[in-house]
């Protein structure tokens, strides 16, 4: 059971990326944000992309928890750290390498995964 919800939720990830990029987050529905105070378009759209993204990696973190919650009976703190670490900086770290360096969350992943690794350090 445990393992059919990881599964689900690995889904739900993969599904809520490629239905923001192809159809919610697309060139042709963001003309259509028409904000009309406070940060201005550009910015609305570069938030709601930021957060976009966010989401997806915390669907694919939520995920990992649950598998490692489904392999160990009684996980340690450090063990559910190491899974935020490995998510974030694979987030991070992929979100470097597409769109050359035009999108600034990769720096905020990256800063997420360096905190996780610092908590379970210590």
């Amino acid at each position: 059971m445990p393992s059919s919800v990881f599964f689900l939720i690995l889904l739900i990830g993969t599904l809520h990326h490629w239905i923001g990029y192809k159809l919610i987050l697309n060139k042709k529905a963001l003309e259509r944000v028409k904000p009309k105070r406070l940060l201005g378009r550009f910015c609305t759209k570069k938030v709601l992309l930021t957060m976009w993204h966010f989401s997806t990696a915390c669907w694919f973190g939520f995920g990992g928890v649950i598998f490692v919650f489904t392999v160990f009976e009684n996980p340690s703190k450090e063990t559910v750290l190491f899974v935020a670490l490995c998510v974030f900086s694979i987030s991070g770290w992929l979100c470097t390498y597409s769109r050359n360096h035009k999108l600034i969350y990769w720096c905020i992943f990256l800063i997420m995964s360096s905190m996780s690794f610092i908590v379970a350090k210590h």
